[in-house]
């Protein structure tokens, strides 16, 4: 595991800030400590140009709890 710093969070996916690399479409799984706890988000890396580090993820097969989490998150954020 290493740690991230995750930006542009949504229910679809995310944008990954680091020097890391993939290759387009690999299959990641982000664990991402949302509120009280630790939630899985599974996706796959898509293209973002940026003009420096990191990478997009698409969310992808989230189940219903790791979904509810996540929304739960970003709503009580965007208050």
């Amino acid at each position: 595991r290493h740690e991230m710093r995750l930006t542009d969070l949504s229910p679809a996916g995310c944008f990954v800030d680091t020097s890391m690399s993939f290759p387009e479409g690999t299959r990641v799984t982000i664990y991402a400590q949302l509120g009280d706890g630790e939630v899985a988000l599974p996706g796959r890396v898509v293209p973002i140009k940026t003009g420096g580090f990191g990478f997009g993820i698409e969310f992808v097969d989230l189940d219903e709890g790791s979904k509810k989490q996540l929304d739960d998150y970003i709503q009580q954020a965007g208050t």
